[in-house]
């Protein structure tokens, strides 16, 4: 191995933050499995809850993703019957929105919310969850 690729594995910020995402994500799909969910199906459920609809593209943005993930993710939870699409005046987008039985797994997720958000507080510690905090405001700035 050269000294580049040891630099690169011990400093790459990418790497790092990807490797974070992995960890903290077990921790909340973890807590999640009971309800058959993973956290980013979760972030999904809540980002739509929050706003009563959304455009995919609209969702894709404050979400972070893809919008070919994202447009995967939510037609899974649509046969999950979690979620619904339903069309726009204008015919050439839809809505995604959150359905009774998507509403009811929100609910009952709060629990396993609470106690993964209590785990990776505790694992991280609050320095360093202020820090992440800050760095993804700055980041979206």
């Amino acid at each position: 191995m050269s000294e580049e690729t040891r630099r690169i594995e011990r400093e790459c910020l990418g790497g790092r933050v990807r490797m974070l995402n992995r960890r903290v994500s077990a921790i909340y799909d973890e807590q999640f499995s009971e309800l058959g969910l993973k956290v980013s199906q979760f972030s999904v459920l809540v980002a739509v809850t929050n706003r009563g609809a959304a455009r995919p593209a609209e969702l894709a943005k404050i979400l972070e993703m893809d919008e070919s993930t994202l447009s995967r993710n939510v037609e899974r939870m649509c046969a999950k019957g979690w979620l619904r699409l339903e069309g726009d005046d204008d015919r050439r987008s839809h809505f995604i929105k959150i359905t009774d039985k998507g509403l009811a797994l929100v609910r009952k997720g709060y629990a396993a919310w609470q106690r993964a958000q209590s785990e990776a507080v505790n694992q991280l510690g609050e320095p360093v969850v202020a820090a992440l905090r800050s760095a993804t405001r700055t980041l979206r700035s």
